[in-house]
């Protein structure tokens, strides 16, 4: 496959492109994942990439960089205390404030 005109480590040469900005087969085959893989860490936001069209391009530096991160684990002295609510409290739809509304008034 190295013997192919456009391909190996001198095909971003051959092209014009910079070497550090990869596809997402690229990418996948450096880090020994897939290509769904990495599109969805891309779509969840946990490696940096630009979207072009329907696919990504990533920084390999930038992606080196995030994954060279220490991951945050759960059960840490970090985690928020799960008693507490993290969002404000939500009211309650028109259903269950009549609910609520007509079994506070049958108990009375």
């Amino acid at each position: 496959m190295a013997d192919r005109p456009g391909t190996g480590a001198d095909a971003s040469a051959a092209t014009g492109r910079d070497p550090d900005v990869l596809t997402t087969a690229e990418l996948a085959a450096k880090l020994g994942l897939s290509a769904q893989t990495v599109r969805r860490m891309a779509h969840a936001g946990q490696i940096p990439a630009l979207k072009t069209g329907k696919d990504f391009r990533y920084s390999w530096e930038a992606v080196r960089e995030v994954l060279r991160q220490p991951h945050h684990e759960p059960g840490t002295a970090d985690d928020p205390d799960p008693n507490q609510p993290t969002e404000p409290a939500r009211r309650a739809g028109y259903r269950a404030q009549r609910r609520a509304h007509t079994e506070a008034t049958t108990t009375d």
